[in-house]
């Protein structure tokens, strides 16, 4: 009883910022209520809400912020913006407090009461470990863990309600959302996984000279509380400082490492922006906060490999084939429509130049001819996109002359060796001829099967009809509405019949006038939504 109610009063409170923050008006400019021109105010209205509700709001919104499927571009460019730093710090005593519990009384030599930095999950501070490393202790704030539970559990009622209830809400794949949303906050609350993801990408980066990521102090590593090494450094700027030619050396480089972490390794460092990386007194960059941590399946990997490929290479009846290899499909998808819509935008990411080229541009530009063409790209497609746009921008800043296509045409033959190589792997090769060996054994059994079925005149084929969801929904609407004008006519015949008994005429209004509610109800569904009821 607790919970339900502890749940009804922060989905009272959700409602309340959601009807402040114009919500009507936020669900008609991005198209899912209505359609409207997206305008600065109502993208500046969602970003304050989602400040206002704190945690898991701020990270739906960074999520959001990666999928320009969903939102328009003025909405996509404020969530881009949507900082996680909260004005209110945890009190020192007990961030102390959690140290010495998780770590011990003589861990630390001193420990900053002031914080390095304070965002929605947890909070930073300098530190001398009794071992003599300058350190930097992360620990995840008070009651954190529970306000997620809560929001977790209000946007999942939400998101089933919308689901039931809205064919965009199914067209946008909310559902999905709100599970990728709970993975990637499950994964930043636990510090044991991230100090995993910091040490798996430290090692991915050590061929990258220009780049360096904190080592994990062990054994100060808990589920609420993390030890790294210090590294000093500042944000990267314009007014970096550099040599222009190791600038450029060091963009490029950075630029490589997302692209090599993505297409080869299949996991990458999925939140560089530009407060998680800075700009080292030895003129290296280093790779901060790795809560977030990107992970591709075998041929999600491989396809997206070809697909940047292909972008770089203006292939599009090759990005068109692989992107749909990469999606899910159905009777109402429209294929065709789709490569003609890649036919003629990709060929403007080519002899434009240098510095207007934009990496996440095309993907971005993917992702919003898919979602017209009802064609459903995988969650992991946007979360590349936007991750390869933020390195994008990082690697601009030191080098505005950056060319990210040509960088990942100098990639396309490493990255196609190092695949041959990954497939002729003994043990790869061995697995692989034995999953195709295993069917074509069973071949001439079930050849032998379906001839025996025929001869006999046992043979059964069945059909099972798709696409009907449309006309089922018609057939509904138009029962719906010629049930309720019978109703209607009904109520009208009987309100009359009363009205003339005088004993019983209150009826006959009553009657009339529900009459009346129904009618108007019936002329402005069908003014507003034609077909529906």
């Amino acid at each position: 009883m607790g919970a339900r109610l502890e749940r009804a009063r922060r989905a009272l409170a959700v409602g309340r910022v959601a009807h402040q923050s114009g919500l009507r008006r936020i669900l008609a400019e991005i198209g899912l209520a209505s359609s409207r021109e997206a305008t600065r105010e109502g993208a500046r209205a969602f970003r304050s809400g989602l400040e206002e509700l704190g945690t898991t709001f701020i990270k739906l919104g960074q999520l959001l912020s990666s999928r320009p499927d969903l939102l328009p571009d003025v909405y996509i460019d404020e969530l881009s913006d949507l900082v996680d730093d909260v004005p209110r710090v945890v009190p020192f005593p007990e961030i102390q407090a959690i140290v010495r519990a998780d770590f011990g009384e003589d861990a630390f030599v001193n420990l900053d009461p002031e914080p390095l930095a304070t965002a929605s999950i947890a909070q930073t501070h300098r530190g001398l470990l009794a071992t003599g490393h300058d350190a930097v202790v992360k620990v995840r704030r008070p009651g954190v863990v529970e306000q997620v539970d809560l929001d977790l559990a209000v946007l999942r009622s939400t998101v089933r309600l919308a689901t039931r209830h809205s064919e965009a809400a199914r067209r946008v794949q909310l559902e999905e959302l709100a599970d990728e949303l709970e993975i990637h906050l499950r994964a930043e609350l636990d510090f044991v996984e991230e100090a995993h993801n910091t040490e798996l990408v430290r090692r991915l980066v050590e061929p990258f000279e220009g780049l360096v990521v904190p080592r994990v102090i062990r054994p100060y590593v808990t589920e609420r509380a993390l030890v790294l090494e210090r590294i000093a450094g500042a944000k990267v700027d314009a007014g970096h400082g550099l040599e222009p030619q190791r600038a450029a050396l060091l963009a490029s480089e950075f630029f490589r490492a997302y692209v090599f972490q993505v297409v080869v390794e299949g996991v990458y460092h999925a939140d560089p922006h530009q407060g998680n990386v800075l700009l080292t007194e030895d003129g290296r960059l280093a790779l901060l906060d790795f809560g977030l941590l990107g992970r591709l399946d075998e041929d999600t990997r491989t396809g997206l490999a070809l697909l940047l490929l292909a972008l770089a290479q203006n292939r599009a009846d090759n990005v068109a084939d692989l992107v749909v290899e990469l999606s899910l499909t159905s009777a109402r998808s429209d294929q065709a429509g789709f490569v003609q819509d890649v036919r003629r935008k990709l060929p403007r990411f080519h002899h434009r130049p240098l510095a207007s080229i934009e990496a996440g541009q095309a993907l971005a530009d993917l992702q919003r001819a898919a979602i017209r063409r009802d064609i459903r790209l995988p969650t992991s497609f946007a979360l590349v996109g936007k991750t390869l746009a933020q390195a994008d921008s990082i690697a601009r800043l030191l080098d505005p002359e950056l060319d990210p296509v040509a960088l990942i045409e100098e990639q396309s033959l490493e990255v196609m060796t190092r695949e041959a190589e990954r497939r002729l792997e003994p043990n790869r090769l061995a697995a692989y001829a034995f999953t195709q060996l295993t069917p074509l054994g069973r071949l001439p059994r079930s050849v032998g099967h379906l001839l025996s079925e025929l001869e006999r005149g046992t043979l059964a084929v069945g059909v099972v009809p798709t696409g009907l969801e449309e006309l089922e929904h018609n057939l509904r609407s138009i029962a719906n509405r010629i049930g309720a004008a019978m109703i209607v006519g009904a109520l009208l015949l009987s309100s009359s019949l009363l009205v003339r008994a005088h004993s019983v005429e209150w009826l006959g209004v009553a009657g009339f006038c529900l009459a009346a509610v129904l009618g108007l109800y019936m002329i402005w569904k069908i003014i507003r939504t034609p077909g529906e009821l």
